[in-house]
């Protein structure tokens, strides 16, 4: 069977992310590719997305996005500690929302991910 050079990535790339979290399910690793996609720097307050704008573009509700971003950040549940990758924040413009942003290890992690896919094209 011939290899294709683009299922070899996404296998590789799946292996970074274990890397990180050996049981990382398929929904936490979306959002935390619509976090790399969508995530503004955490200086850069020009209209920045908030989680239910992130869960809308990823096709989940808003609170499925909550718990996804929880375990990419500080925890999950108490006495679990999250992975770092992904830290929200209060919105300037409205308080109650929270806007997001990949952290200096999530953005090496997708720095990574970037290069196994650059790797197959």
């Amino acid at each position: 069977m011939m290899s294709d050079p683009t299922i070899r990535a996404y296998f590789e790339a799946n292996k970074c992310l274990m890397t990180v979290a050996k049981d990382m399910p398929i929904g936490v690793s979306l959002a935390l590719l619509g976090a790399a996609i969508w995530g503004r720097d955490r200086h850069d307050i020009n209209d920045p997305l908030t989680l239910e704008d992130l869960a809308a573009r990823i096709g989940v509700s808003p609170t499925t996005i909550s718990q996804h971003l929880r375990y990419l950040s500080y925890g999950y549940r108490e006495g679990t500690p999250g992975l770092g990758l992904v830290e929200t924040a209060e919105n300037a413009d409205n308080r109650r929302k929270k806007i997001f942003y990949l952290t200096s290890k999530g953005k090496g992690l997708v720095s990574q991910l970037q290069f196994v896919f650059s790797k197959a094209t």
